[in-house]
């Protein structure tokens, strides 16, 4: 059994979700309303459904869609909800924004959002691309990001973080988990404790990787300068461009010089020139 609610929202567009358990997934479509369909995951089938407030409201040049489960009782400050999963399909126009608390929540957009707020215990995320800055906070979980297009924050506690492109500077942190980042195009700071760090491809702005424990391979963009400051306490430290004082030559000298900058107390450092189809692949 579902439940459906379907608003006319034309201008602006934000989604307030709060869901203890379950999943989220948002779909963008080029049309001016918004459509939610409730699905019980759980064993209370119906009776979860019934928990669920739905709401769309008017505020400025936009409107609020509220996605929320009721507590059960209340106490005071405390509040107590039966842990029922539900899943919540919103399709929504076009780079609209998103706020999400959640418990173990899950969360999958399909098309371009505007800003983008996670917080959540557990559940894995995928994001497409985000016209606004994002913010994701997750303890377990995986996370996925196509494009950061503004300054971000990612921070996961258990789990792999994966970013196709980044156009906004991102400042990232895994406790235990691996990274890859396939272009960076803006600003880069990164800090890890247990795991690998891969980045395909630097193009543009400045990289800063700290990890404790875990490899760290940075690929350069051809026809990129870098100035390199890599040091590994007990890990082997090789580049394929040089390590020096002077920047790494390039067959553009008048190329802007991207500072690479890459700790780590117990792994392995490669700074390598990125391929020609690495390359390729990001224009």
């Amino acid at each position: 059994m579902t439940d459906v609610h379907v608003f006319e929202t034309p201008g602006s567009v934000s989604l307030h979700v709060r869901l203890p358990s379950g999943r989220v997934v948002v779909t963008t479509a080029d049309e001016p309303r918004t459509r939610v369909e409730l699905v019980s995951l759980g064993r209370r089938g119906p009776g979860a459904l019934e928990e669920i407030d739905v709401r769309a409201e008017e505020r400025h040049d936009g409107h609020v869609v509220t996605i929320e489960q009721l507590p059960r009782f209340r106490w005071g400050p405390i509040q107590i909800s039966w842990d029922d999963a539900v899943e919540a399909r919103i399709t929504c126009p076009p780079c609209a924004d998103l706020e999400l608390n959640g418990g173990s929540t899950e969360l999958r957009v399909e098309g371009e959002l505007g800003e983008v707020s996670v917080k959540t215990a557990s559940g894995d995320i995928l994001l497409d691309r985000a016209r606004g800055a994002v913010e994701v906070k997750t303890a377990s979980g995986d996370v996925s990001v196509d494009t950061l297009a503004r300054d971000s924050t990612i921070a996961t506690v258990s789990g792999d973080l994966r970013v196709r492109t980044i156009e906004g500077a991102l400042t990232a942190r895994s406790v235990s988990g691996d990274v890859r980042i396939r272009l960076v195009r803006a600003p880069l700071a990164l800090a890890t404790t247990s795991g690998d760090v891969e980045v395909d491809c630097v193009e543009a702005g400045e990289v800063r990787v700290q990890s404790i424990s875990g490899d760290a391979r940075i690929g350069v963009g051809q026809g990129t300068r870098v100035w390199i400051d890599a040091a590994s306490v007990s890990g082997d430290l090789g580049s394929e461009l040089g390590l020096g004082d002077e920047p790494a030559s390039s067959s553009d000298d008048s190329a802007p010089v991207v500072p690479l900058h890459v700790k780590t107390v117990s792994g392995d450092v490669s700074i390598v020139r990125a391929g020609a189809r690495a390359s390729a692949e990001s224009v």
